[in-house]
């Protein structure tokens, strides 16, 4: 559960980065602009998977399963909204990068990109298995 957190809240903690990172230069427009888009694009997705957020933290594991295609789905549609993943399901693993590496080392994420890179035959399935592996191996992101 604690991984679909982390789609849910990257662009938040992203958009931290670029708020509080004093020794940093002044964010790019575009990128501040990509982040709040990202906040938008989760609560989106949110609403679009029928899920409430309230009670996203509060499933068990047996509604966990009940509801687990919707989760994975809903990380899969913020994946497409911010091109980590195209229509097809394929991961966008230059877009990735370049964006992530705004914020954290790029050697870090290139081996996150590299070490979570799964392709499974359905997309939401695909979407979820990476969020869980970059969770699991956080490589500085939280």
């Amino acid at each position: 559960m604690k991984f679909l957190v982390f789609a849910i809240v990257l662009s938040v903690i992203c958009l931290d980065a670029l708020v509080h990172g004093a020794a940093a230069p002044p964010p790019d427009l575009e990128d501040v602009s990509k982040i709040a888009n990202g906040e938008a694009f989760a609560l989106e997705c949110l609403i679009e998977s029928g899920l409430k957020l309230d009670s996203l933290a509060a499933l068990s594991a047996k509604e966990l399963d009940t509801n687990g295609s919707k989760i994975k789905c809903l990380v899969k549609c913020f994946f497409e909204k911010t091109g980590f993943m195209n229509k097809d399901g394929q991961l966008q693993e230059e877009t990735i990068t370049e964006q992530l590496s705004k914020f954290m080392p790029r050697e870090r994420i290139e081996s996150l990109v590299k070490n979570c890179n799964f392709q499974e035959a359905d997309a939401c399935e695909t979407a979820y298995k990476v969020t869980e592996c970059y969770f699991q191996n956080k490589a500085g992101l939280f």
